[in-house]
């Protein structure tokens, strides 16, 4: 049967566009009723932009009025604003697709300016170019440019995600302790062994999803709600598949994307997954770069491989040399003039989030994934990319989900489908329009004034009370899981998901030509869907030809014959769905809805439900999705080796530095051993062959720098690698190739400095120069490729320079030339034939002695001892047999195969690790378990008290309106019944320290910025004025994000160097600068040293800022009340940097400390910077509450905002606008729900309409053209009319009345530079350093195990050696030699990383003011001293007790122990002094790395005083010489001159004694200990004075003042 529909065309004269519907019902029992009838309804089209804030009210002014009226208002509208229209709705018809009307009106108004060219009044314009390549194809917008590319191009396969009973556990160690120490972690060596054999160790379960069901269709937005800890994360990860099950979590359910389990499919090419937690890029290469390597790596489909029909379509774009898929991306996320610069600290943090989603966009996923993608961006950015991923999810019928922190009404109107989570539970999942009459039903009332996602999310956080209506229940958390089970939504998802079939579901807005007709499927021949159906169904029964031109994007995919309606909206009611429940249930629902399709007019909103075939294209695109990676095995990698190159160009200032490093340390060491070579002397042979050792020694740990930049590339790689981008095993390669050439250089530089300078062998054809060129290359390509594979197993920096120094020590001691491997005890012999340096050291003695060292020893007997012992040898042969090096140098070719295994071997382990370890952070949002205090919130009292006393009656209703339920604890949960006592002052004064009311006022305050390089500067903000008041709270608005931040910083009296500021700021009637302990400023970066408690961060605020004048005990409350006051008494204890594992509301625990450091200083006027940026709802209610209660004490309250909401903004009394160019629009209260400043803003002429459904916020940013979607340039001069305007001279009474109360007092500075005494902030800043150190595990206590292990390993290699042979005796004494290149090379490194890390706490407290700089480093250089006490005495206790040297005495042992002691001191302070002199780190490590390799070849052991030519200055500078004569002459010296025959002292098998022998050798000499001793002494003063200068003087140690 065939019904009978009719399409009618809109009236001219309509006002609306209206849709006729012609609908015919088919009966069951085969009786025809066909009507046709006439139904009207609107169809709402974007006229703004390409994301609708609402469908609904969009159109509302307009479609109010007849087109007589708004044609009358267009007429009447001035030339300017008229042009604007037409020009925003011209761009709009073509981002829309909607070409064909945009071209038709355009010629019209061609035709017009020709015609009245013909009269004179207008010259015709013309085109001044021609648009070429991608600017020709998105002439029409790039939505259109979507549609016809998805036309020619292989579509996507869609994927419909269903997923059920998901149920995730995780198990958490609970610790006893509430933080690790080094002290409890050294006693936990001891008793944690034998805890874990008597107690098992405390944890529990959490579970935190809780039989989870839902589904995502392609083409839709998904937007996921909860409160931090609602397990967002963790259902995203398992969509993903990323969610691991271990020992110690559990998954359980069942995830399908379309008729396959998660399991039976590769998901990364179909799913991809942004964290904003992993927004990170390679910080060296540029933003083109970076896509086009995403591009390389993900779009399967290049210019190379287009089909004819595609070139052609791209034909424009390929002329010009551009990729068609890359140059869109980069044009619809704003990134084509940031495209050449570098995606490091070139761009901003949202440049940096547009470029992970560019990189997504390139790919070809079917589902997205994003977990807070748009951290700490402002709104309009956000608004602008969901905007962006919601075009391009439509067009190619992707799907996308998110989790966002902060959102605006805007943007959650870009999404179809919400999932609101709570405690692991889904509260509700459905439209996004039928959220709030969902709850609504369920007694909760949305205000006008309260944002959509505001008020749904205050619901499920237990907040939802002051949204009852009268007489309704709030329902707890349970009863809401329950209501939604029983709901429509929950049976029409269950009803989705465990269909047998998979169908995808669509939800369309009405359409112009849409025929509906109810029918019986059964009865209804459909291409579609042929297979009998018994109920009865509403089915799409004829489309118009309109329906494919119509062209918007509010649809979630397009509407086919044969689609059955599964649900309807009709006037913006609540989701009716006509396939859940009994089949008579569903009859009746149809029904009903043909009845009312009758009679209605409005707005109608349609879920459709479509059976899919799948076609054996489809399987054809699946079967190519399937593989695991876009490019083959070799292609991937040399996109990899391209990437790596550009990487090494890059960074030619690295690579610069590197090689200057093999140059200095080449050239040094060739004059150092000048013309040693070839002499046949055994000293200078000797020396000779300790040239081999500092060669290999030197070449390997150049290498070194290359680790933390392998680190900071690691995150990377685990993203790249989580999107499969490329196989391991290609990057692992890459890596190997691009590091060939580099290491090959240094290798050939290091070797022409110092082969020729040397004198070394040339003989055979100078074969021996390229082997020493070939051993140096190894051994260097060796040393790279261990620090590459440390980077992979490492979890921290600290960890892997722990890891680098054990394994250098490993292969410096089984080298064989520090011991002879003689000596070698029988358990460590194997690790000599093992070691690769070691064999480096064989294969350069044997070419340069086998082949130097031709001449017989029967010529130099008596002259050289080895040749006595083997006279019918050449001298080097018999050098190298005297010296045990022959047997191992027979075999020429064993070396390089060493070498080479372990090159393998090394890079085949770094494979490894970056294929099965991955080391990320915690996540965000995820909820912790951990023993923390409770207490009772006695504070419930005096804050209602505290608000009945406040004056502002519409604030204190807004309040108590908003405020969020407290936690209440048990009683015997109180850690601290003392704070009890302190109640009676808190009612008093707020707080335990009395606030002094103090008046803010600035008059025409103005700030100019310099341009660099010409005298000219450009105004940030001009002639601002205004007040602050006590008990008040003024907000910053509009602008731009550097003007509010630059007036901020003024009216804190901290103006940037880099401009002029004029005007006049007064605080209490004294200027600002002499008032400034009165300002507390709240930055908007939280940073805190991470290794104090809460509770000790405020204890060092205040008692550095409070000063003497309150005492020690008053001081303890004020910090305790503050604590309270914050929220923060539950996690005093637990130190800021762990404050992540405690709880899920990272951000919003952050910012309270924030705020909680600059109360600590009890300051009369707060200044805030962003202090709700990147919260969420309940994060943002929770500072605003505290922020009320500090006003409320007598504060002056500042704050910036952007883009707040009304919410936000009615707990504020005043508002300062800004407009765009920094000038005043507005100074003035803001009123309930912003009424007085709505009022305002309406009243002025020509400005927007209101309308009421509108955010009043949004509304005048809107009209300021700094609205979220509203953004241009006004036509209104705001700035003027404030001038003129009466509200203006209100302000300026007010001011005058505020100057009668204060009088200037300029002359007069009631407060000192520092309010407490130089002696006290030495010792707070001091404690303060001394609890990072303490608590700093991984630094103190991994420095102590390194020195523990070098320690024993030391000690075990040299075990009681005997002084039986010279090879003993020279073991023994190359002990201390290696003893003290260890410790100070590591010592001098490891301190670098660690005086940057609070280098933004140092500069956060010298803004404020706290103390002295130079107490910062001195705390550095006092607080390492007990921590070197020790690790000096467990080295030198274990190595020195187990080899037996410098142990004769306690007294010998003592003073050995001191100069060790003195000289690791001395190393570090050396460290410290580089640190702070070189403006980058890296260039620190360069700097430490080149001049200890200086001191130890100038040591006086490898090459002896007496042949050094050049450089017995360094030698008589050289803190490695006086540690190692020191120490060497209290371990050895004998008082030989007076040994009678009964002498104890050691002898040599000569007769010699073993002291003689080495004094005579090194010039030692045991008259100069004190002298040693004394000298290190200066040097430590030496370098930590220079240290402290450094710091102090130099720029880069300060902070930025910009």
């Amino acid at each position: 049967m065939e019904e009978n529909s009719q399409d009618y065309s809109p009236s001219p004269s309509s006002s609306k566009r209206w849709v006729r519907n012609g609908i015919g019902l088919d009966d069951p029992s085969g009786t025809n009723i066909s009507n046709n009838y006439s139904k009207s309804m609107s169809w709402v089209r974007d006229d703004a932009g390409l994301g609708v804030p609402d469908e609904r009210s969009s159109m509302q002014d307009i479609s109010v009025g007849t087109s007589p009226q708004v044609r009358q208002q267009i007429e009447m509208a001035s030339p300017k604003t008229a042009r604007d229209v037409a020009l925003r709705m011209y761009q709009s018809m073509k981002r829309h697709g909607l070409r064909e009307e945009a071209a038709k009106a355009l010629s019209e108004i061609e035709e017009m300016k020709e015609q009245e060219d013909e009269n004179g009044v207008i010259m015709k314009k013309k085109k001044s170019e021609e648009l070429l390549g991608m600017d020709y194809l998105l002439k029409d917008g790039f939505v259109s440019y979507l549609r016809d590319m998805a036309r020619i191009t292989p579509p996507i396969p869609q994927q419909v995600v269903r997923f059920s009973g998901i149920k995730y556990s995780k198990k958490f160690e609970i610790s006893e302790n509430e933080y690790e120490t080094f002290g409890n972690k050294l006693v936990g060596c001891f008793v944690e062994p034998l805890k874990t054999l008597f107690q098992g160790k405390n944890s529990t379960w959490l579970q935190i999803l809780k039989s989870v069901d839902g589904y995502i269709m392609p083409g839709s937005m998904t937007l996921l709600l909860g409160p931090p800890g609602s397990g967002k994360s963790t259902l995203l990860e398992v969509l993903a598949g990323t969610a691991k099950v271990t020992k110690s979590s559990i998954l359980d359910g069942t995830v399908k994307y379309n008729d396959k389990y998660a399991s039976e499919i590769h998901l990364s090419r179909l799913i991809a997954y942004s964290s904003g937690q992993l927004n990170k890029h390679i910080p060296f290469l540029s933003v083109r770069e970076t896509l086009e390597f995403a591009r390389d790596c993900t779009q399967g489909l290049g210019p190379e491989n287009f089909t004819p029909q595609m070139r052609k379509f791209f034909a424009h774009a390929l002329v010009e040399g551009q990729d068609p898929f890359l140059e869109y991306v980069l044009e619809i996320l704003s990134l084509k003039e940031i495209e050449n610069k570098l995606a490091g600290e070139e761009i901003s943090d949202i440049d940096r989030q547009k470029l992970t989603t560019a990189e997504l966009a390139l790919g070809t996923y079917s589902v997205m994934l994003y977990d807070q993608p748009f951290s700490g961006s402002d709104l309009v950015a956000t608004y602008d990319l969901v905007d962006t991923i919601r075009a391009i999810s439509r067009i190619q019928q992707s799907s996308a989900i998110m989790s966002l922190t902060q959102l605006s009404e805007e943007v959650f109107n870009l999404f179809d489908r919400i999932i609101l989570l709570s405690n692991g539970h889904i509260m509700y999942q459905g439209p996004r329009q039928d959220a709030i009459p969902y709850f609504a039903k369920l007694g909760y009332v949305k205000p006008s004034y309260v944002e959509s996602h505001e008020f749904i999310e205050d619901i499920v956080v237990g907040a939802g009370s002051q949204y009852c209506a009268l007489g309704a229940i709030p329902l707890t958390l349970d009863e809401l899981v329950e209501c939604y089970r029983v709901s429509d939504h929950y049976k029409d998802v269950m009803r989705i998901i465990n269909g047998d079939d998979m169908k995808h579901t669509y939800w369309v807005e009405s359409e112009p030509g849409l025929g509906l007709s109810l029918k019986t499927p059964s009865k209804y021949h459909s291409s579609v869907d042929s297979r009998p159906r018994r109920d009865t169904e509403l089915v799409v029964a004829k489309l118009s030809t309109k329906i494919g031109h119509s062209g918007g994007i509010e649809s979630t995919g397009r509407v086919q014959i044969g689609d059955v309606v599964t649900a309807i909206s009709m006037n913006n009611e609540e989701m009716q769905y006509l396939s859940v429940g009994p089949r008579k249930t569903k009859r009746e629902r149809a029904a009903h809805v043909y009845s009312m399709l009758k009679q209605e007019q409005g707005h109608i909103h349609l879920q459709v439900e479509r059976y899919t075939e799948e076609e054996d294209e489809y399987h054809t695109q699946w079967e190519q999705f399937q593989k695991p990676f876009v490019q083959t095995w070799r292609k991937s990698t040399k996109t990899l080796i391209t990437r790596q190159i550009k990487i090494t160009k890059r960074l030619h200032d690295l690579i610069k530095l590197r090689l200057f490093q093999a140059i200095v340390l080449g050239l040094f060491a060739g004059s150092l051993f000048y013309k040693l070579g070839g002499q046949y002397n055994q000293q200078k042979m000797n020396s000779v062959r300790a040239l081999g050792f500092v060669s290999t020694m030197s070449i390997m740990l150049i290498n070194l720098v290359q680790f933390p930049l392998y680190m900071l590339q690691r995150p990377i790689f685990y993203k790249h690698r989580a999107k499969r981008f490329f196989r391991t095993s290609s990057y692992v390669v890459a890596h190997c190739i691009v590091n060939f050439p580099q290491t090959f250089i240094e290798a050939l530089v290091y070797t022409l400095c110092v082969y020729f300078l040397a004198g070394l062998s040339l003989a055979g054809n100078v074969t021996p120069f390229f082997e020493y060129l070939v051993l140096l290359f190894l051994v260097a390509y060796f040393g790279s490729s261990v620090f590459f594979f440390l980077s992979a197993i490492s979890s921290i920096p600290e960890v892997g320079n722990s890891l680098a120094g054990l394994l250098v020590s490993i292969f410096l001691l089984f080298s064989g030339f520090v011991i002879y491997p003689s000596n070698v005890p029988t358990y460590w012999k194997w690790l000599i034939y093992v070691n690769p340096i070691h064999w480096a050291n064989v294969l350069f003695c044997k070419y340069q002695f086998s082949e130097g060292y031709r001449d017989p020893c029967s010529n130099y007997r008596s002259q050289l001892p080895f040749c006595d012992q083997f006279p019918t040898m050449t001298v080097g042969k018999a050098y190298l047999t005297f010296y045990e090096l022959a047997e191992d140098a027979k075999r020429t070719w064993l070396p390089y195969a060493i070498l080479l295994g372990w090159i393998v071997l090394a890079n085949f382990f770094a494979l490894w690790g970056l294929k099965n370890i991955e080391f990320t952070g915690t996540s965000q949002s995820l909820p912790y378990l951990r023993k923390i205090p409770k207490i009772k919130d006695y504070d419930d009292d005096s804050e209602s008290e505290l608000q009945t006393q406040n004056t502002k009656s519409n604030r204190s209703d807004e309040f108590s309106r908003y405020s969020t339920p407290q936690n209440l604890y048990s009683e015997h949960d109180h850690p601290n019944t003392s704070i009890k006592e302190y109640h009676i002052d808190m009612e008093e004064n707020g707080l335990g320290v009395p606030v002094e009311p103090v008046t803010l006022l600035f008059e025409n305050l103005s700030f100019s910025r310099y341009v660099e390089g010409s005298n000219e500067s450009t105004p940030v903000f001009s002639y601002i004025t205004g007040y602050g008041k006590p008990q008040n709270m003024l907000a910053l608005l509009g602008g731009s994000r550097t003007s509010k931040a630059t007036l901020l910083k003024c009216l804190a009296g901290r103006v940037p160097l880099i401009g002029s500021f004029n005007g006049n700021l007064q605080t209490r009637g004294f200027e600002t600068g002499a008032s400034s302990r009165l300002i507390g400023y709240v930055e908007k970066l939280d940073a805190h040293q991470p290794y104090l408690s809460v509770r000790e961060s405020l204890q060092f605020s205040a008692a550095l800022r409070l000063g003497k004048v309150i005492s020690p005990m008053n001081r303890h409350i004020h910090v305790e009340l503050v604590l309270n006051q914050l929220g923060l008494l539950p996690y005093c204890n637990q130190l800021v940097g762990s404050l992540r594992d405690a709880t899920g509301k990272t951000f919003e625990m952050a910012k309270k400390i924030t705020i909680a450091v600059e109360l600590a200083a009890n300051p009369s006027i707060l200044l805030l910077e962003e202090p709700v940026s990147g919260l969420d709802t309940t994060g943002t209610l929770n500072i605003l509450n505290i922020l009320s209660q500090v006003s409320n004490s007598g504060r002056t309250i500042v704050v910036s905002l952007t883009h707040p909401n009304a919410r936000t903004l009615s707990f504020f009394d005043l508002a300062l606008i800004l407009t765009k160019e920094g000038n005043q629009a507005y100074f003035g209260p803001i009123g309930s729900n912003c009424d007085i400043m709505l009022e305002y803003f309406t009243s002025i002429c020509k400005t927007p309409r209101y309308s009421r459904t509108e955010s009043p916020v949004s509304y005048i940013m809107g009209a300021l053209g700094l609205g979220i979607t509203k953004r241009g340039n006004p036509s209104i001069n705001f700035a003027e009319i404030y001038k003129a305007s009466t509200l203006q001279e209100t302000n300026n009474n007010e001011i005058s009345i505020i100057k009668k109360f204060t009088k200037n007092k300029k002359s007069k500075n009631p407060f000192a530079t520092y309010p407490t005494p130089y002696s006290l902030q030495a010792v707070l800043v001091l404690l303060r350093t001394q609890r990072f150190l303490w608590r700093n595990v991984q630094y103190t206590y991994g420095r102590l195990t390194g020195c523990i292990m070098i320690g024993l390993l030391m000690g075990s290699l040299y075990f009681q050696i005997e002084y039986s042979d010279t090879y003993g005796a020279t073991s023994r004494s190359l002990y201390i030699y290696m003893q003290v290149i260890l410790i100070g090379v590591i010592s001098a490194n490891n301190v670098i990383p660690q005086i940057g890390t609070d280098r933004l706490v140092y500069f956060r407290e010298k803004r404020s003011g706290m103390y002295l700089p130079i107490f910062y480093p001195l705390s550095w250089a006092v607080g390492e001293i007990p921590y070197f006490f020790i690790a000096t005495l467990a080295v030198a206790g274990i190595g020195n007790g187990m080899a037996g040297i410098g142990t004769g005495s306690a007294a010998e042992f003592f003073k050995y122990w001191i100069v060790l002691f003195m000289f690791t001191v001395c190393v570090t302070y050396f460290g410290m002094m580089i640190t702070f002199l070189a403006p980058v780190p890296t260039l620190a490590a360069f700097a430490v790395s080149i001049v200890t390799s200086l001191w130890v070849s100038a040591s006086g052991v490898v090459v002896v005083l007496s042949d050094i030519k050049f450089y017995q200055w360094m030698y008589w500078t050289n803190p490695f010489q006086y540690a190692i004569n020191a120490m060497t002459a209290i371990s050895f010296y004998c008082d030989t001159k007076n040994c009678g025959s009964e002498c104890q002292c050691p002898r040599l098998p000569d007769g010699s004694y073993v002291w003689d022998r080495l004094a005579t050798g090194r010039s030692l000499s045991y008259e100069r200990i004190e002298k040693d001793i004394l000298i290190l002494s200066a040097m430590c003063v030496l370098f930590s004075s220079l240290a402290f200068l450094f710091f102090v003087v130099l720029k880069h140690n300060s902070p930025p003042n910009v």
